[in-house]
């Protein structure tokens, strides 16, 4: 009987483990101070343990994932920060050689999108208590400030 008991306990404690770990719906906007929004990148909510980001789209929107697209992300606080905030800033013609024969390619120029600081976790200056599903708007700065 006692194991029948103890059996039961730990069933209902698993269930209220997965029930109360339920990931949440995050989303937001990213713009710059004139309004503009940042079109390129990866919102990214990140914690010592876990990490889950969200793309930017052409309106400055994104939505988190962790598993999925949009699947959202456990409660908690979390650092905030963009990644992969590149934009293609023209191209530059450059000799690559081969053995035998050096050959003029057009290479694509990448420069970054935001300030430098933004880019990381823990320089971003972004922290986001995130309790239930909600919406986080992010004002960056553009390169060079």
């Amino acid at each position: 009987m006692n194991q029948r008991i103890l059996g039961l306990v730990l069933i209902a404690a698993i269930f209220c483990a997965i029930g109360c770990s339920k990931n949440v719906k995050v989303s937001g906007k990213v713009t710059f101070p004139d309004g503009s929004p940042l079109t390129v990148g990866k919102v990214t909510f990140e914690t010592a343990t876990y990490s889950a980001s969200g793309q930017l789209k052409e309106d400055g929107t994104y939505t988190i994932g962790s598993l999925s697209d949009n699947d959202g992300l456990p409660p908690g606080l979390y650092k905030v920060f963009i990644a992969g905030a590149m934009k293609q800033d023209g191209t530059k013609n450059m000799n690559v050689q081969t053995p035998g024969a050096t050959t003029s390619m057009a290479m694509p120029m990448f420069t970054l999108a935001v300030a430098t600081k933004f880019t990381k976790a823990d320089t971003s200056g972004i922290t986001c208590d995130v309790k239930r599903s909600m919406t986080f708007d992010f004002e960056v700065e553009p390169p060079g400030q």
